[in-house]
């Protein structure tokens, strides 16, 4: 079984670990979600390149990824998870399980569900794009403009 080492946005930087952890002796694959992404959740791909080791290689390529990102800084084009920094991301957060992925697409046409990047190992989940905040008075109350009543 493979498992989610590392998720990128472009191709480049998830090729590039891939050679680097099989010049190590781990066997890696980069899979691309951009299809999937882009016809089968109808979204822009985002965090679509992924690079997968085996199960049983998993614990060794982990350490490598570490000891090069501090060395280097190979995970510096990675997706990561706002909360605890961790670079198994997907997104969206959606299973791409049997039909599920074609369910859950039309839930979220009809507005009952965002999609959101999901952190594999804290399960935190985030918008792609940060929600524009309000202007706020010194109270923390939403700021009106002052209508001109009168004149």
């Amino acid at each position: 079984m493979k498992l989610l080492l590392a998720s990128f946005n472009q191709r480049e930087p998830a090729t590039a670990l891939k050679e680097r952890l099989e010049k190590a002796g781990i066997h890696a694959i980069v899979h691309d979600e951009t299809f999937l992404q882009r016809f089968g959740f109808m979204t822009k791909p985002a965090a679509a390149e992924k690079v997968e080791v085996d199960e049983h290689d998993y614990a060794t390529a982990s350490r490598l990824v570490q000891e090069w990102d501090k060395a280097d800084g190979v995970l510096h084009d990675a997706v990561r998870c706002p909360e605890c920094q961790s670079t198994r991301v997907e997104y969206p957060q959606y299973t791409r399980k049997f039909v599920t992925p074609i369910l859950v697409e039309s839930f979220i046409s009809l507005g009952l569900f965002e999609k959101e990047f999901y952190c594999q190992d804290c399960h935190y989940t985030w918008p792609k794009e940060a929600p524009v905040e309000r202007e706020r008075d010194i109270l923390g109350w939403p700021a009106h403009h002052k209508s001109k009543r009168g004149k």
